[in-house]
């Protein structure tokens, strides 16, 4: 299983950060409180391995605190649809890219309609992603990891 984090050197090790994920993720779908506790546990007591080439800390750090803070609700009820998670902005600066401040102002707003309830803010901010033309500058971030982020959070809303 590949998880969607860069890899870098003196990264955490992959196959441990793979096996942490599988499961807490299988703990995340999973009605019993013991389960999701345990998870929870596991996530808090780790000590993530670094190796010469392995997942960049910082996006498995955001990551595990994520699924922390997902960890912390109540289980889901058999039937529910749980909201997709959505990573955090992370990505990385190339020589052209997407413009960066762009970026952050389309993802502050998408992110802030993603956090209410509001199908009005949910809909100004779908029509946003699908209508925005961002720019290429000299050092902004990385096109594919953008788009990717886009896609998400059209999934998403």
């Amino acid at each position: 299983m590949a998880l969607p984090f860069v890899v870098a050197l003196r990264g955490y090790d992959m196959r441990q950060v793979e096996t942490l994920f599988a499961e807490v993720d299988g703990a995340l779908v999973a009605e019993s409180a013991a389960s999701r506790a345990a998870a929870r546990d596991a996530l808090r007591a780790t000590t993530l391995r670094r190796r010469i080439r392995g997942y960049a800390p910082r996006d498995v750090d955001a990551a595990i605190a994520q699924r922390l803070a997902a960890l912390a609700l109540p289980a889901p009820r058999s039937g529910a649809v749980r909201p997709p998670a959505i990573t955090p902005l992370s990505f990385v600066v190339t020589l052209r890219g997407y413009d960066m401040r762009q970026v952050e102002s389309l993802f502050a707003e998408v992110d802030g309609a993603l956090a209410t309830d509001s199908a009005v803010s949910r809909a100004a901010a779908r029509d946003a992603l699908r209508a925005v033309s961002l720019r290429r500058r000299l050092r902004g971030y990385e096109v594919q990891q953008v788009d990717a982020a886009i896609g998400e959070r059209l999934r998403a809303l």
